[in-house]
């Protein structure tokens, strides 16, 4: 193979460093291309998917389609569906929604991927080109094949896991955030169904209210609020929405809404009630919380203390016996 590759470098004039970094950037840019492809075809599916069920239910007019990976993607994306629903799941759960949301980002996984040891290679093999500072030409010129594949792969582990760990960070901080906003949306939604306003009236009253200081909770209300007024059932839209927000209280504020709805009970009792109980399990959180300290503090003052107590007490005795014998 090595010499295949220098006699085509002689025939061409090309040295074989740079003969093998277009390779490798080609192969990159023809999978990125491929996957373009694929992403364009699956984004014209589903629009005349979506196009072809609002025409005949309006219930399904937000509703993305699920279908199984076909032509290229099959090798790059979950072939089971309960795998690509816990990554939609992830996805939501970061606030990055859309019916082609599960193949941009396995997209974008791969391409960092792909690109990462490209990079690597490339300055490797073109350092003499490159303006590089003589330190890290002198480092780049020490590094072997046995050191350059293994740089490869872990450039290749941060490019593909590098991005779950921040989705996994951005659900995080999103979920956080929800939590923090969410009590005040909660007293804001009871204060606008008692003065009179429908269920939907003040969603969408919060939704606007709350569109600075908590975006996030502020687009999943206008969202489901969309939604609704669209066609679709209210149990459907509710639920969605709080497994798009993630957190317990959604889920128990749902329930709430949808049994009160269900019952003909007063949606401002209902909401008081919950309200309270809410109140009182996040009392009782941050109770919890505070009785944990005590038990990180001792192992924080035992792990500080430890190492000063043992000099102190036997430090003496060992001076003692080294300068006996």
């Amino acid at each position: 193979m090595f010499d295949i590759f220098t006699r085509l470098s002689e025939t061409m004039g090309i040295e074989p460093q740079m003969l093998i970094v277009g390779g490798v950037f080609l192969g990159a840019f023809l999978v990125f291309l491929s996957l373009v492809v694929t992403f364009q075809e699956r984004t014209t599916a589903g629009t005349l998917k979506r196009m072809s069920a609002a025409e005949n239910s309006a219930a399904n007019l937000f509703v993305a389609p699920q279908t199984d990976p076909s032509a290229i993607a099959k090798a790059f994306l979950p072939t089971e569906k309960r795998e690509r629903a816990k990554v939609r799941r992830d996805l939501a759960h970061a606030g990055l929604t859309g019916p082609n949301a599960v193949m941009t980002y396995y997209t974008i996984r791969i391409g960092i991927g792909l690109l990462l040891p490209a990079g690597l290679a490339a300055l490797v093999l073109l350092r003499d080109q490159l303006p590089l500072p003589a330190g890290i030409d002198a480092r780049l010129a020490q590094i072997g094949a046995q050191q350059m594949s293994m740089g490869l792969g872990i450039m290749v582990l941060i490019g593909f896991y590098g991005p779950a760990l921040w989705l996994a960070n951005r659900a995080t901080d999103r979920r956080e955030r929800i939590e923090l906003s969410f009590p005040n949306a909660l007293d804001l939604l009871q204060v606008s169904v008692e003065s009179g306003l429908g269920f939907d009236a003040a969603l969408s009253r919060v939704a606007e209210e709350l569109h600075v200081a908590a975006p996030d909770l502020s687009r999943e209300f206008d969202i489901a609020q969309r939604e609704i007024l669209a066609g679709r059932s209210r149990d459907a839209t509710y639920q969605d929405m709080a497994e798009r927000l993630g957190i317990e209280e959604a889920y128990a504020f749902v329930n709430v809404i949808l049994q009160s709805m269900r019952f003909g009970t007063s949606m401002g009792q209902a909401l008081l009630t919950y309200s309270a109980d809410m109140r009182q399990r996040r009392e009782l959180r941050a109770q919890e919380k505070a009785n944990k300290l005590p038990v990180y503090m001792s192992a924080v003052m035992a792990s500080l203390m430890m190492p000063a107590l043992l000099i102190v007490t036997i430090g003496p005795v060992v001076l003692r016996y080294m300068s006996t014998f």
